[in-house]
C-alpha cells in the first residue's frame, strides 16, 4: 500500500502537479497492475475515447460531464508523458516547452508585428511560419505524407480534401459540391441496377467522399456531425423501445407500421419541445 497525503489544489499549477504525481505512483512497482501495463498506444486509444465522451458533454451542454471527461483526457495525456519519461525519450517539460515556443512562433500577429484580422489570415500566417521559419515545407514525393495512416476513413477523407484545398483544387462554391453529391447518388442508383456489388461498393465510397466534401465546405466536421446523428438515433430508438414495451408492441418486422407510428410520435415530441 502507498501512503498519500492528498489535498485538493486551489491553483492550476498545483493541480497538475498532483495529477502527475498520482500517475507516477500508479505506474510505480507498488502501484496499480492495470496502470503499469499501459502503453503509449493504449493510453492514446483511451484518449480518443475520452475525447468523444467530452464532446458528448459539450453537445449536451452538460458542464458536470465536461468537467469530469476533460479530467479523464488529462489522465491519458499525463499517462503518455509519464511513459515517455520512463522510456527516457524526453522529459514532460520538454514537450510542453516545445509547444509553448511553437504557439508563440506561429502567432506573430499576437506576439510580434505581423497582421492577421481574420481566421483565414491566421491560418495563412501559421502555414507561412511552418514553411519559411520552421522549414516544414513538403520535401517528400508523397503529397499525402502527413496524413496519419491510423485515421479512420471518414477523417482521412476530410484530411485529403483539406490538402487538396491548400493547392486550390477545390470547388468555387457550394452549388458544385451539391451537384457532385447528386451525381454520385445517381451513380450509386445505376450500380444498384447492374447488380455489380464491387462497382456498387466503389460508388457508395464516392458518395460518402462527396458528402464529406460538402461537410468540409460548410465548415462542419463530418465525424462530429455523424456522431451527433448516431446519438440522436440511439436516443430516439430507446424512447421507441420504452414506448413499445409499455404498449406491448413486439419489435419485429411484423410490427414495423406500429414502430413507424411511434417513431413519428417521438420526432413530433422533439420538435414540439
Amino acid at each position: 500500500m502507498i501512503q498519500i497525503d492528498y489535498k485538493d489544489a486551489d491553483n492550476l499549477s498545483s493541480a497538475l502537479d498532483n495529477l502527475y504525481y498520482i500517475i507516477t505512483l500508479l505506474r510505480s512497482p507498488d502501484g496499480c497492475p492495470w496502470d503499469r501495463i499501459q502503453t503509449n498506444k493504449t493510453a492514446t486509444e483511451s484518449l480518443i475515447d475520452e475525447s468523444y465522451e467530452y464532446l458528448d458533454g459539450v453537445i449536451k451542454g452538460n458542464v458536470d460531464s465536461e468537467r469530469e471527461e476533460i479530467g479523464d483526457i488529462m489522465i491519458n495525456v499525463f499517462m503518455n508523458l509519464r511513459l515517455h519519461e520512463e522510456q527516457k525519450d524526453f522529459e514532460p517539460y520538454e514537450a510542453i516547452n516545445e509547444v509553448c515556443r511553437k504557439l508563440i512562433r506561429r502567432h506573430p500577429h499576437v506576439f510580434s508585428n505581423a497582421k492577421a484580422d481574420t481566421a483565414e489570415g491566421v491560418l495563412t500566417l501559421w502555414n507561412e511560419v511552418k514553411e519559411k521559419v520552421e522549414g516544414h515545407k513538403e520535401k517528400s514525393n508523397d503529397f499525402f505524407e502527413h496524413i496519419p495512416s491510423t485515421l479512420p476513413p471518414l477523417e482521412t477523407s476530410y484530411e485529403i480534401q483539406k490538402k487538396l484545398k491548400k493547392v486550390g483544387f477545390d470547388w468555387s462554391d457550394v452549388s458544385g459540391v451539391l451537384d457532385k453529391v447528386k451525381e454520385e447518388l445517381g451513380e450509386v442508383q445505376s450500380a444498384m441496377e447492374t447488380g455489380d456489388n464491387d462497382q456498387l461498393e466503389m460508388e457508395i465510397g464516392d458518395l460518402l467522399f462527396s458528402v464529406v466534401n460538402l461537410s468540409r465546405f460548410m465548415k462542419i466536421r463530418p465525424n462530429v456531425a455523424l456522431h451527433r446523428c448516431n446519438e440522436k438515433i440511439k436516443s430516439r430508438f430507446q424512447k421507441l423501445f420504452d414506448l413499445a414495451t409499455i404498449k406491448g408492441i413486439p419489435l419485429d418486422k411484423d410490427h414495423v407500421d406500429e414502430m413507424n407510428e411511434l417513431w413519428d410520435e417521438i420526432k413530433k415530441g422533439e420538435k414540439d419541445a
